[in-house]
């Protein structure tokens, strides 16, 4: 489970996806969080956005409406440059959970989703077992 940084940078944007998102379990509507490399961020280069989405029903129709909530932590959002990518393999996560506080604190939690074979643990035998390999100089 990640915590989403930089939320409080961001409070209306995050409050409006809070709210959105109790709507739309109420009314039965999809919301979860999206993912987005930022190469051009001025403050790095490694920068992952995340974004919340939900689903806003109309009176005829349904819209999807989305708000920059925050980023990855930048060690984690390196590591996924890295590892994913820079591979063109795609990242995903999921929302685990919204906090708010009665003084209107909000803390987000995600969970990154991994295509089958690059969990964690098996990015890191991987990367054990190159280190193993790799002549010293």
């Amino acid at each position: 489970m990640q915590k989403v940084v930089g939320v409080q940078h961001r409070k209306a944007e995050a409050q409006a996806f809070a709210d959105a998102a109790r709507k739309a379990e109420k009314k039965g509507l999809q919301y979860g969080v999206q993912l987005e490399h930022q190469p051009n961020n001025p403050h790095d280069p490694n920068a992952i956005a995340v974004y919340g989405i939900s689903e806003k029903k109309g009176l005829f129709s349904k819209s999807v409406a989305e708000w920059h909530i925050g980023y990855l932590e930048s060690e984690l959002a390196a590591e996924l440059v890295s590892d994913f990518l820079s591979e063109n393999i795609q990242i995903a996560a999921e929302l685990h959970s919204i906090y708010e506080s009665d003084s209107g604190f909000l803390d987000f939690n995600i969970i990154g989703l991994a295509p089958p074979g690059h969990s964690e643990s098996a990015r890191r035998k991987k990367t054990i077992g190159h280190e193993a390999q790799r002549p010293y100089s």
